[in-house]
């Protein structure tokens, strides 16, 4: 019982991530294709339209590992850093600007609207990645 119930959080921890990771796609592509952003500027560090793209793959990475049961020390590491990582993009995308300045200014059809998905996505990815983190701690 105990170890289907570990599988099955960290099984909607990578499947969230995996979504999350689709959406970044998506708003940097909403941005190249509106032409408020090149295609480095869509998902390099400056973006001001979504996670740039190498934090997204370390952000699936981490999701990865902690969804594994092979190594729990090792899962519950990420868990943690990935639910740091979601809490900051959270807050950089709350509070930076980008999305109430930047964002809505640029012309970007929908942007406000994308960046409150991203950071709804963002902050359930942050929950389960806690309780992916709880569960693990709770197995050792």
């Amino acid at each position: 019982m105990v170890t289907k119930l570990a599988m099955a959080s960290g099984r909607r921890l990578l499947v969230g991530m995996l979504v999350l990771f689709v959406c970044d796609v998506i708003g940097g592509l909403l941005a190249v294709v509106s032409g408020v952003a090149t295609w480095g500027e869509a998902w390099g560090f400056d973006t001001a339209f979504t996670v740039p793209l190498p934090v997204g793959a370390v952000q699936l990475v981490l999701a990865w590992l902690a969804a594994r049961n092979v190594r729990p020390p090792v899962g519950l590491v990420a868990a943690v850093v990935l639910g740091v990582f979601c809490l900051i993009s959270l807050m950089f995308g709350l509070f930076d600007g980008d999305l109430t300045n930047v964002v809505a200014s640029s012309g970007y059809p929908g942007g406000v609207a994308w960046g409150v998905v991203l950071s709804v996505v963002t902050a359930v990815v942050g929950v389960l990645a806690v309780a992916r983190a709880r569960r693990l701690y709770q197995l050792r």
